[in-house]
């Protein structure tokens, strides 16, 4: 005599279990700023307007924040935020990215690129900082105000 196919209660309330948990890990994802709303917000909280300048030789390093802020160390004392002028998720994916900026230097305002994977994604903003600290605290406190300002607006 054959059992009929049937699917017991414990297999049901693990696929049950893990579907939320999928539901869930989608609906956690971080909150990324757009682009020109960090701009502004971390020109607000600096007072710099997003325009400061970096040697494309002092680069020692950099990594990403989400897919539109860039953090850089340079080899002396200073530390920097680059803004994209869009998203730009290559930048998160890619192991390597190229500084392509005018001559020695490499700026805010749209004109000069990281190239990432294949892609080319221009800076609107640069802000210069003391260490990577400050430059981390500010980014913080941008991410804060667009909090802030969203929370204010959705009420």
């Amino acid at each position: 005599m054959k059992r009929p196919l049937g699917v017991s209660f414990s297999a049901l309330a693990g696929i049950a279990g893990l579907t939320l948990m999928l539901i869930g890990g989608c609906s956690s994802a971080p909150y990324q700023p757009l682009p020109q709303d960090m701009s502004r917000a971390l020109s607000a909280t600096t007072g710099q307007n997003g325009r400061a300048c970096m040697r494309v030789s002092d680069i020692a390093g950099y990594g990403t924040l989400n897919d539109s802020v860039l953090s850089v160390s340079s080899k002396f004392r200073n530390h920097y935020l680059l803004v994209t002028l869009y998203r730009c998720p290559e930048m998160e994916l890619s192991s390597a990215a190229l500084f392509k900026g005018s001559f020695t230097e490499f700026c805010g305002g749209g004109r000069d690129a990281v190239l990432a994977g294949k892609r080319r994604c221009p800076i609107q903003g640069v802000f210069e900082f003391e260490n990577r600290e400050a430059a981390f605290a500010a980014y913080d406190q941008a991410v804060e105000r667009i909090r802030s300002e969203r929370s204010a607006e959705n009420n």
